[in-house]
């Protein structure tokens, strides 16, 4: 269990969250969802340490409280965050990044080509685009692919998604959100969305609702 004990959240002198508390378990893929601009980036931020953001309070994960360390730290405790707006990494190659980030995480890469050949035929991915920089010039599709390949790369134990749906064909967002439901039961994932019908393709536990400072918990059964 991902324990959040009295988390605030500043930027620069703006207070945007409060000595706020909730939980999250593994083996369930919770959904946020809230109004625009009301905070479910920032608060899923909280998880990676964003430097752009004051953080007081308690994350515990894995024993750890991760609020003590610095975003690339935590990435080695296993935790992946997909940003809404992909990241953008110019003079690497893409081909280059996911063969050095699949080594660190695997004790054999001789599988890498062929593991990575398997699964973009699955999200009809244009291997035209493995031989230009990381997400640089990609369409807002192509970066979710991207990010995706990443994902099955690394398998990070925590996965917190920003709108992995948004530009995705049905195809492809059929493939992934059948991959996040095989996986789910060894890890925790949170996946940022403003699509209330996402439960028709994902075993959805649980809805967090998100709304001025607080936070309500929803089981997918109900009508929200």
């Amino acid at each position: 269990m991902i324990k959040i004990i009295n988390l605030s959240i500043k930027c620069e002198n703006l207070i945007i969250f409060n000595k706020i508390n909730f939980f999250i378990k593994k083996s369930n893929i919770y959904v946020l969802i809230g109004e625009n601009g009301i905070g479910k980036s920032t608060l899923m931020k909280s998880f990676i340490q964003d430097e752009n953001y004051l953080y007081n309070g308690e994350i515990i994960y894995n024993k750890i409280n991760l609020i003590n360390y610095k975003t690339d730290y935590i990435s080695r405790f296993n935790v992946f965050y997909s940003y809404q707006n992909s990241i953008e990494i110019h003079n690497i190659k893409n081909i280059f990044f996911l063969k050095v980030c699949y080594n660190i995480f695997n004790l054999n890469n001789i599988y890498f080509y062929k593991f990575i050949n398997f699964f973009k035929k699955k999200i009809n991915y244009n291997k035209k685009l493995f031989y230009r920089n990381y997400n640089y010039g990609f369409s807002g599709g192509e970066k979710k692919k991207n990010d995706f390949l990443f994902l099955i790369l690394i398998n990070p134990c925590f996965i917190i998604l920003d709108e992995i749906d948004s530009g995705l064909d049905f195809n492809s967002f059929f493939f992934i959100s059948n991959y996040l439901n095989m996986i789910k039961k060894k890890k925790y994932i949170i996946i940022i969305s403003h699509n209330k019908n996402i439960k028709t393709l994902l075993l959805v536990d649980n809805y967090i609702i998100l709304k001025k400072n607080k936070i309500n918990f929803l089981s997918c059964l109900l009508n929200i």
